[in-house]
């Protein structure tokens, strides 16, 4: 999910000025259009201010309220036990394409009902851009959400595309370009980022044999690991804003865009404790993972359960592991010690 413009000149930093920044739509608009080597529509909810960011919201909540994710977590340990016992069976293998993309997947296949999609988006990679080459492209995407589409006005199956297709937002019914604009970040939104946390759960479970066992020991601690592992992980890092709302305008000024680093925000030592240790028992934690202010992450309680079944199946299982071989982007100092991207990670039980 790319939603940084590398041609920001301006960044906020630090969790105070971040937080106000959020909260701030009329200075700091989300009115824009991103990802525009690769799409020509905006992201809903996402790319759209309040109030009508709320109309969005609003009509898509009830898909991801906590109580409605919760009635998956039954078939979320089936997934994760299954893929995860067959992942440590064997020879090692890959964490991002054996363990964690299609655990990932198979569970939006459940939260989706479109459990026939999965080996589709199975096949597409962690990034949808870059599902046919190392080039940004959003043709596959586009080619499934027309299909998706044109399949869901018919009402031929009862999934969340049929009902989407027939969302009204102030009494009108959604139009196609919307409705790209929300399935797409419905699956582009919740991928690479979830993925990200799965692998780097592994990753540091992998380097930290004495952080396994203490989970397994203490299992008051899942929460408290979830929302550290979020933080230091970070998987979105950044997000920009426009000074200058998009729609509507006839002079749009390049420098425009202003970066909000939430990772800036997830390691600031005024908030944050020994910010750059993994401390499964911090006992405050209000990290910027999900962002902040009205557009805070409506995915939210899906990647916090996700990961609660996740870690509860691998604790379990009794399978301790270890790093293979790993082969890790970072980011740039000083955030030099957390991984930007994970390029290959193996993981071999011990």
């Amino acid at each position: 999910m790319t939603v940084f413009h590398s041609e920001s000149k301006k960044t906020i930093t630090g969790h105070k000025a971040l937080r106000e920044a959020l909260r701030d739509t009329q200075n700091y608009s989300s009115d824009l259009q991103g990802d525009a080597d690769v799409r020509d529509y905006r992201q809903l909810p996402l790319e759209v201010d309040p109030p009508r960011h709320h109309l969005y919201r609003s009509a898509l909540a009830p898909y991801f309220v906590k109580p409605t994710i919760e009635e998956h977590v039954p078939e979320f340990r089936k997934n994760s036990m299954r893929i995860i016992e067959n992942y440590f069976s064997g020879n090692p293998k890959e964490v991002i394409s054996e363990l964690a993309l299609p655990l990932v997947m198979e569970n939006l296949g459940v939260i989706y009902n479109r459990p026939q999609d999965v080996s589709e988006w199975i096949s597409w990679g962690p990034d949808v851009w870059t599902a046919e080459s190392d080039r940004r492209d959003g043709a596959v995407l586009h080619r499934y959400l027309d299909r998706v589409y044109q399949e869901a006005l018919g009402r031929s199956s009862q999934d969340i595309w049929s009902e989407i297709a027939y969302l009204e937002v102030q009494g009108k019914q959604i139009t196609a370009t919307e409705f790209r604009g929300i399935a797409g970040v419905l699956l582009a939104g919740g991928r690479d980022t979830v993925v990200k946390l799965f692998t780097g759960i592994i990753w540091h479970l992998g380097c930290s044999s004495a952080d396994l066992e203490k989970l397994r020991a203490n299992r008051e601690l899942l929460g408290s690991s979830i929302q550290e592992f979020l933080r230091f992980l970070t998987p979105l890092p950044q997000m920009n804003r426009t000074t200058v709302p998009e729609t509507g305008a006839t002079e749009l000024p390049e420098d425009r865009y202003v970066g909000m680093s939430f990772i800036s925000g997830n390691f600031d030592e005024s908030v944050f404790e020994k910010p750059f240790e993994i401390n499964l028992e911090r006992p405050r934690n209000p990290h910027l993972s999900f962002g902040f202010g009205p557009h805070t992450c409506l995915g939210n309680h899906v990647a916090e359960i996700e990961a609660r079944v996740f870690l509860e199946t691998l604790l379990d299982s009794s399978i301790s592991w270890k790093n293979h071989r790993e082969e890790i982007k970072f980011h740039d100092a000083p955030f030099d010690k957390v991984p930007d991207h994970f390029i290959s990670l193996q993981a071999v039980k011990i």
